[in-house]
């Protein structure tokens, strides 16, 4: 039992990095806007990027044996996670999830407003 979710980050139309989080699903709209606005200044730079996400995601559970895994793709990472993929297109600059496709802007300023919003 898990609350798995899959992270695709996309750096042309056939290839990704994917992030499984084994415990990060829950949270996953609000942890990704958080890592996406810590990459922004790094949007122009595929590798950059995508090793900021993904340290964001991970935060300081680096050290864990379980928890997380890393792997690249021709294709989307799809494992059966308990939540949908989300893909994170670097060249449109757009977040794919199950509520559909958004720029990263957009996709950043719903999520951290709906949080501050629940935490006022």
């Amino acid at each position: 039992m898990g609350d798995r979710i899959v992270y695709s980050i996309k750096q042309d139309k056939d290839l990704s990095v994917n992030l499984y989080s084994h415990w990060g699903g829950y949270d996953r709209f609000n942890a990704l806007a958080a890592a996406l606005k810590a990459a922004e200044p790094r949007w122009h730079d595929m590798s950059y990027c995508t090793r900021i996400i993904v340290s964001q995601l991970i935060g300081d559970q680096w050290a864990e044996e379980t928890g997380f895994g890393l792997w690249a793709s021709n294709s989307d990472g799809a494992v059966a996670g308990d939540w949908p993929d989300i893909t994170i297109d670097l060249v449109n600059k757009t977040v794919t999830d199950e509520t559909g496709t958004h720029s990263f802007e957009s996709f950043i300023e719903y999520h951290m407003l709906k949080d501050a919003y629940l935490n006022s």
